[in-house]
Formats: C-alpha cells, structure tokens, sequence
C-alpha cells in the first residue's frame, strides 16, 4: 500500500491536490536576525494553524511535516491525534548536531566557541567549535534559546526526513540509526533537487548564459556563486575578480552588486526586489563595482542577482563550482558530478563544507580570514586550478568521486532504489504505528 503511494506520488503532478491556506499576517519586531524571527513568528501562528485545522471537514489531515523552525508547532500534532514529522533540508550532520544539542547545553560549561577541543556527537565526525550551526555561536543570544526549544521539539518527533543519501554521509546516518544519539527514526530521502527551469519567453538571461557555455570546451569553466542571500563587499570582488584572472580559467559569475560591507541581510529573502531581474552584466548598472572586475569581462560572463544554476551544472562545460556551500546547491553540484571549491559563509554552511572536503573528498576548502571574511586572490586562483586542472591527482580524485556519486545519486529515486525505500518504509512505519 505504501509502496503504491509513493510511485503515486512520484508520477503525477500534486498541484491540483494542494490546498493552500493563506494565515494572516503576525507583527514582528523588525530588529531582530532572521532566525529568532521565524520562531517568534512560528509561536504566533499555533493559534491560527489550530483554527484551520479545525475547520477540515474530509479528509482530516492524519500526519504534521514541518521544516526546522516550524516545529515549534508540534503541539498542534498531539492536540488533533496526528503524527509528527520533521523534513530537514539540511544534511544528516546538522540532524545529529540538532539532536544532541539539549544534551550538550547541560554539560558543556561557556561558550561552544570558546571550547579548546572539538564538539562531540557521539558516533559522528568531532565539529570545530567556530564551525557551529550560527544559533550555537552565541549562548546569551535569544536564537539560541529559541534553538534550544526547537531542538527539545524535534526530539519528539515520530521521524525526520532529511535531504541526504547514505552514500554522502554514511557514518552519520549509522551513528544516528545507532540510538546513542536519539531513538527518533531518520529516514534519509535525498537528494531532493529542484528540476532545471523550463524555457519561457521570459528566459532571455538563461539563453545568453547556456549559448556562452555552449562556446566553450569541456570542463573548462568555473562556475561562481555564493548565494543570492549574500551580498559581497568590494574587497571581496576585487578578490574574486583577481583570483578568477590569475586561475585562467572561464567563468560564470552570479552576483549582486557588492556593498562596503559584506552581509547576509537577503538569506530567505532571495528574489525579493531584484531590480537587474537577472540580466546579464551588460544590461545591468555596474557603477559600484572595482575597477579589478571590468579588466577579466572578456575572459567569462557575469550574471546579476540570478542565473540558471542546475543548467549551469549540468553543461558539459562545467568543471568546477565555487560556492558558499548551501546544502541546496551542494547538492545540485553533486548530482551533475562538479566539484567544489568551498567558500562558506554563516548558518550551516561550514559543516557543509566540512562534509564535501573532508568526509567525501569532492572539494577544497578556501582558506578564509575569519575576522574580514576575504579570501585573497592568489588562494581562490590555486584552489580553482587545484579542482580543475587535468594534471593535479588530488583534483583528478576529486572529479572522479563526485562523478561516482552523481550516479549512485541519480539511482536513489529509481523504483527501489535506497531513497525511494526510505519513504516507502517511513509510510509503513507511521501507518502502523498510529494507524494511519
């Protein structure tokens, strides 16, 4: 029956099946980060979550699936008999790292950062303390508590899904199917990427980026991004732009227009009041950049704010991915075979980064200066040439794991293939458990 369900679920299109329910809008105080934000917000709409509820007729709703921060609403699973769920989006490491959190606040004394060893979870790679999810940089700070609460909730939980596959992360996937860690059941079902955007007479930018690539011999273009959330400072550019001219290489470049200072103020807002609309650089205003990124035009091609980044990926022309090591694009990279020089930036992204060089071998980590968060130019040009240059080993070991996971990847969905297996089961397991 399970089985049945999911291959349903898998061949047609669920849209006309959804139903949306628009819940009002919640005030919330405009000077907080974006993390406490979304919990506040969370909490404040129990009320109206419960309402909505309430009103279904047939069918009644029988199972809760909620992100990170949504499952602070919990609660309203238990009060309407429904089983709870968490789909982490992240990978199997932050699971692990969010479940053993309310354990370590009891007896780990400070601050995590200022801790001399590594953080332990039990069965799972040590992290380094300045490589913590962003709540745990700060223990007076209101996200922490706010994660805290999040994290004593997902304990709860009847089962979590997250983007992941065991062959990306198999000893954390053990250690968290061992029970050292929490007896809640994880059920990896990754990856879950988006499809490549179809055409539309709206995909000019699209059409000029894949025509460029189309020009270009194979696996020789880097591909750089560091997230629409980001906005690069001008020192950060001029670097980029330096290391790109010394590396040799083409490139595609996806970017905003960079401000003195580097920031994170657009993470979750992505796409909001994009005034370029992602046009090419040509067509975009380009006054505040350095005077270092107009002098390698003529060696690749900038896209402003958004750029078609799977089909990017996927074009045979592609040999590299810089990247600020969004689990997202982490995996969209692996599921094409590109490796990836690392450059994270805040929130999980140096776990991220941590899994892609040091436990699958598929990347190198940019050497970072942790007060100004620049990289300078000579490092981004040797790492580039390190990832992609047919005649260095590490880098030819790393092109050839990432191509072996692209296919163990592209077989995870497949009829009986492990991710598809997972869903099944997590259907059966529920079903049976709270008679479903």
């Amino acid at each position: 029956m399970a089985t049945n369900i999911v291959q349903s679920l898998m061949k047609h299109d669920l849209f006309h099946i959804i139903h949306v329910i628009h819940l009002p809008p919640i005030d919330i105080p405009t000077n907080t980060n974006t993390g406490t934000k979304l919990a506040m917000l969370m909490r404040e709409l129990i009320p109206h979550i419960c309402h909505e509820i309430s009103t279904m007729t047939s069918p009644k709703p029988t199972i809760l699936i909620t992100d990170l921060f949504g499952s602070l609403v919990m609660p309203i699973a238990e009060k309407f008999n429904m089983s709870k769920l968490v789909f982490f989006t992240s990978n199997a490491w932050n699971v692990a790292l969010t479940l053993h959190t309310p354990t370590l606040d009891e007896v780990v004394e400070g601050e995590y950062t200022d801790q001399k060893e590594c953080i332990q979870i039990p069965g799972c790679n040590p992290i380094s303390p300045c490589d913590l999810f962003t709540p745990l940089l700060d223990r007076n700070d209101q996200l922490y508590h706010e994660y805290l609460q999040i994290c004593e909730q997902i304990r709860k939980v009847d089962g979590i899904f997250v983007n992941t596959f065991h062959e990306l992360e198999a000893k954390t996937i053990v250690a968290l199917r061992s029970g050292n860690i929490s007896k809640v059941t994880v059920y990896p079902i990754g990856p879950l990427i988006r499809e490549a955007k179809k055409q539309s007479c709206e995909d000019e930018n699209r059409d000029y980026v894949i025509d460029w690539l189309d020009k270009q011999e194979e696996e020789s273009v880097i591909y750089v991004s560091l997230g629409s959330g980001y906005t690069m400072s001008h020192e950060q550019v001029k670097d980029m732009a330096l290391g790109l001219e010394l590396s040799g290489k083409k490139f595609v470049w996806s970017l905003t227009s960079p401000s003195t200072k580097a920031g994170d103020d657009h993470y979750l807002m992505a796409g909001e009041n994009a005034e370029s609309n992602g046009v090419a650089i040509s067509q975009a205003s380009v006054s505040s950049f350095p005077d270092e990124f107009y002098k390698i035009q003529s060696k690749g091609l900038v896209v402003m704010d958004w750029a078609p980044q799977l089909e990017i990926l996927k074009h045979s022309s592609t040999g590299g991915f810089l990247s600020h090591c969004g689990w997202n694009s982490i995996l969209e990279s692996v599921s094409c075979g590109v490796p990836i020089v690392a450059w994270p930036l805040f929130a999980d992204q140096m776990m991220n980064a941590e899994i892609i060089t040091k436990e699958i071998g598929i990347g190198v980590r940019l050497n970072v200066t942790q007060s100004t968060n620049v990289v300078g130019s000579e490092e981004i040009a040797k790492t580039i040439c390190k990832i992609m240059d047919k005649e260095d080993i590490e880098g030819c070991a790393m092109r050839k794991r990432v191509k072996e996971l692209k296919h163990i990847a592209e077989k995870a969905w497949s009829q009986d293939g492990p991710s598809f297996c997972e869903m099944t089961n997590a259907f059966v397991r529920i079903s049976q458990t709270h008679g479903v």
